[in-house]
């Protein structure tokens, strides 16, 4: 019986060591990826106010402008006018008007523009860098009434390397369920693009985990090394479940040996 016991005790102590062995793992790759970048989502504040600036939409409001980025929402008719719309209330209006036709969103961020443009009549939504059409992806709405997040598969982030202060704009489009394609606008403002067909691929680069996950580009946070610390339901398991666990079974696995040394002396 007490060889079941330090064997059971034995099997709950490595599995511990597992967990928190990569919990340890992901947080030292991430903490790495922050002394080097910066990464930025580039989102709105679906509230009353201007939704032509962009901000650092944290903990609880007011929350931080992000400067140097401004965006404009124009709305396109059926009889060939453009309805521009600064206010959260005035897009949710002409978003709802029967009449609007299509939509298109630029962002103006370190002197390059990026649009988003999309006719309602169609499942597209085409992206353009600098005036020029790079690509475009199928038209995933994630909340109609949403401007931060209106598109489930598309998001923007602006990183910035910590010794240099130099940025870039990056474009994240979701393929598919582990498939992304990244636009990258370089210093001359041409969109580099990097196709990447599996999160197998995306994981050789961490700091592109990153720029995934702060952009919205996917359904749910995506782990540097593994998806067995992502999505788990509170922090009571992931930390101080295997935590107790750990430290439980290595005492009794201890405490018993002990006495069977004891038994044995």
């Amino acid at each position: 019986m007490k060889r079941i016991i330090i064997l059971i005790g034995g099997l709950v102590f490595l599995a511990s060591s597992v967990t928190i062995g990569l919990i340890v793992r992901e947080y030292i790759t991430e903490e790495r990826s922050k002394a080097r970048y910066t990464i930025e989502p580039l989102t709105f504040d679906d509230g009353e106010g201007s939704i032509e600036r962009l901000y650092e939409v944290v903990d609880s409001p007011p929350y931080r402008e992000i400067p140097g980025v401004t965006v404009t929402h124009v709305f396109s008719t059926g009889e060939g006018d453009e309805v521009r719309t600064a206010t959260y209330s005035d897009y949710v209006s002409a978003m709802n008007d029967g009449g609007t036709t299509g939509y298109e969103r630029t962002y103006a961020v370190d002197g390059n523009t990026l649009s988003l443009k999309e006719e309602f009549e169609r499942d597209q939504v085409i992206l353009t860098v600098n005036g020029m059409v790079v690509s475009s992806f199928p038209k995933q709405i994630n909340l109609e009434d949403s401007v931060d997040m209106r598109y489930g598969n598309l998001g923007l982030v602006r990183k910035t390397d910590r010794d240099s202060g130099t940025s870039e704009t990056i474009m994240v489009g979701q393929r598919g369920p582990e498939a992304w394609e990244v636009f990258t606008v370089d210093p001359e403002g041409d969109a580099v693009r990097e196709s990447i067909p599996s999160i197998h691929e995306l994981r050789r680069d961490p700091d592109t985990v990153r720029i995934i996950n702060h952009s919205g580009a996917h359904s749910e946070s995506i782990g540097y090394h593994t998806q067995l610390t992502e999505g788990l339901p509170a922090f009571s398991f992931p930390v101080f479940f295997p935590f107790i666990t750990f430290v439980v079974s290595g005492g009794v696995v201890y405490g018993l040996v002990r006495k069977r040394e004891g038994w044995t002396s």
